[in-house]
């Protein structure tokens, strides 16, 4: 469940960045905050939604009928490492004005994330009612 907890605090902080986004709208306010969009992009889009939605996979698909039930946590463990530290690293670097190259490496750990995750659900599988 810690993708799920995650997940919310991607919410949460995308929600504030977002608040104080609109409000650079109508009250002048530093540059730093206008800034922050790259980073509320990321961590509303795949901190936020692509996080709970593995989380709720994981949570959702059948258990085994033995122990560990949800089988081996390594490769979850990996994902949400590398899930939140690709958002932290590419909404993080586009913010700051990092290269293409830190925006790459950043996606780059999402996507390993995607397949750690992938590699870890795919044994649960299974048709309806089998």
């Amino acid at each position: 469940m810690l993708l799920v907890r995650s997940a919310l605090c991607w919410l949460a902080g995308g929600a504030l960045m977002g608040a104080l986004l609109l409000a650079g709208k109508a009250v002048p306010l530093p540059e730093a905050v206008v800034r922050l969009f790259p980073l509320h992009a990321e961590g509303m889009l795949v901190g936020w939604m692509v996080q709970f939605t593995m989380g709720m996979a994981w949570w959702i698909l059948p258990k085994y009928p033995r122990l560990p039930e949800r089988g081996p946590a390594g490769p979850i463990w990996a994902a949400w490492m590398l899930l939140n530290g690709g958002v932290l690293v590419a909404g993080l670097g586009r913010a700051l004005g990092a290269g293409d190259g830190t925006v790459l490496a950043g996606r780059a750990a999402e996507l390993a994330a995607a397949l750690a995750f992938a590699t870890a659900a795919w044994p649960r599988v299974k048709a309806f009612g089998r």
